[in-house]
């Protein structure tokens, strides 16, 4: 195991899907999840405002797509959400994903949050170093994420390792900017009150977005358990470093 040394950071910020939990996450547990829980969800939620505009948007999405089965909402309830539910068969089936769907399958997932059926399983050792860091060294957490903050804040509510969120000072995601575009990281430094500087550590699995950080003046470390990822991180940044874990990191 090879320790990174680095400068002890006032804040640092990192990113969820790979780093925090398995990216094979929303593949292999929220996926699964979506087809086997939205038709009981759409009956469930019938009354809920969020899932009536939700509605609404479907149906005008649909409308639009010459292929797509439509979605009448004049109808009575029980054939209206048999016309939704051959609208979401007919986008899962054709990897077809308008920014309606992506609405509904947050709701969804929201909802199997809520109902304590999904947990976020991140790496025990990632909590608890997150948890060492945030209580006893006071250092800030933040999330910066490609995907919406909203959904890395529920993610984050209830894990295998409980209420994240406790720890984590705020969310940001790409309404800031591509994670690509250093500008970004000089915003999302601005928004935390603190100049771009090596008090900022910036952990990511993305050596594009490791690099982007770097240039905006921030200490970056790739975190990349696999030893392909290390071998195709190398090829683009090998000024950058590489831990296999949070736990891999020291501060000096």
């Amino acid at each position: 195991m090879v320790i990174v040394k680095i400068k002890r950071p006032k804040a640092i910020l990192f990113d969820i899907s790979g780093t925090v939990a398995r990216e094979s996450f929303v593949e292999k547990i929220l996926q699964p999840y979506f087809k086997i829980a939205f038709q009981v969800y759409m009956d469930n939620s019938w009354l809920k405002d969020e899932w009536q505009d939700c509605l609404r948007k479907l149906a005008a999405t649909a409308e639009r797509d010459m292929q797509a089965p439509k979605i009448d909402l004049i109808k009575e309830k029980s054939e209206v959400i048999k016309e939704a539910i051959k609208y979401i068969e007919y986008c899962l089936e054709n990897n077809h994903e308008p920014k309606a769907f992506v609405l509904f399958r947050f709701l969804v997932w929201f909802d199997g949050y809520d109902r304590n059926k999904i947990k976020t399983p991140v790496y025990s050792d990632v909590a608890v170093t997150m948890q060492k860091w945030k209580n006893s060294q006071n250092i800030r957490l933040y999330v910066l994420s490609n995907g919406w903050k909203e959904a890395s804040k529920k993610f984050m509510s209830d894990t295998s390792h409980g209420d994240l969120n406790l720890i984590i000072d705020q969310h940001f995601d790409n309404s800031m900017g591509s994670l690509e575009n250093p500008e970004t990281f000089v915003k999302v430094a601005d928004a935390i009150q603190e100049k771009p500087s090596d008090d900022l550590l910036f952990l990511t699995k993305s050596p594009l977005e490791g690099k982007a950080a770097q240039m905006a003046g921030f200490n970056v470390v790739l975190v990349l358990t696999r030893t392909r990822s290390v071998d195709e991180a190398m090829e683009i940044c090998q000024d950058i470093p590489i831990a296999r874990s949070f736990t891999d990191i020291e501060f000096l």
